[in-house]
């Protein structure tokens, strides 16, 4: 009986160990957060009217039913932000979840239009105006941050115009992991996706933690057959 009392004592003593030990481990477990994406993307405009070129980034804060509170714009070309706002508005998103509860949270769309006579490669990068985080009392976060850009390359056989529209997971070292395409264009997918694997970012951060995250990338192409206005 006293050597049975022995080992159960013993027993209880090491299982009190061991979650002594894992206590820590645990406190010390990272959220498990999910980020939020785009489920549907509608096409984006390109007027013939304008010379311009370049990427516009948006960031599109959600509340907890993935309805958009307010869209950022950090970084602005005049003739393109409007029809990238207008779009990006009528998007369907994706909450974000945190530990499995619905959340806050903000997605960076990087809008990119190429009017595919251009001979550049890189796209040039205009600083991005500081994010402005939807719930300021929530734990700091920050997206995922375009550090550079390549245009894609209009196929020589293509005469076709549109909004690709790219699903681009990053992860907590700034890599990107894959590339979806969320909205097609045939004869313009295939470059753009390549084009985006190009591009480089800065991870995501919450608190000040490096966290896996998603970017949506739009690639906006003109025919080459139509003409300034």
């Amino acid at each position: 009986m006293k050597r049975t009392f022995r080992i159960a004592a013993g027993l209880a003593l090491f299982s009190l160990f061991l979650l002594m030990a894992a206590a820590p481990t645990l406190a010390q477990r990272p959220p498990h957060f999910v980020p939020p994406d785009v489920i549907y993307a509608s096409d984006i405009p390109y007027a013939a009217a304008t010379a311009a070129a370049g990427v516009v980034t948006l960031a599109v804060n959600l509340d907890e039913g993935a309805n958009i509170v307010n869209v950022q714009v950090l970084r602005d070309i005049p003739a393109l932000t409007s029809p990238a706002l207008v779009a990006v508005r009528g998007w369907t998103y994706a909450p974000a979840s945190l530990d499995g509860q619905h959340v806050r949270s903000s997605l960076l769309v990087n809008v990119v239009f190429d009017p595919a006579y251009l001979q550049l490669k890189n796209v040039p990068l205009a600083p991005a105006e500081p994010f402005q985080p939807p719930n300021p009392k929530a734990t700091p976060y920050t997206p995922a941050q375009l550090l550079a850009a390549t245009y894609s390359p209009y196929p020589s056989d293509a005469a076709v115009g549109g909004a690709v529209v790219l699903d681009a997971p990053v992860d907590s070292r700034g890599a990107l992991t894959k590339v979806t395409v969320i909205r097609a264009v045939p004869m313009l997918t295939a470059a753009a996706s390549g084009a985006l694997k190009t591009w480089k970012f800065g991870a995501a951060v919450y608190g000040t933690t490096p966290v896996a995250s998603k970017v949506v990338v739009a690639m906006v192409f003109r025919k080459t057959s139509m003409p300034l206005q």
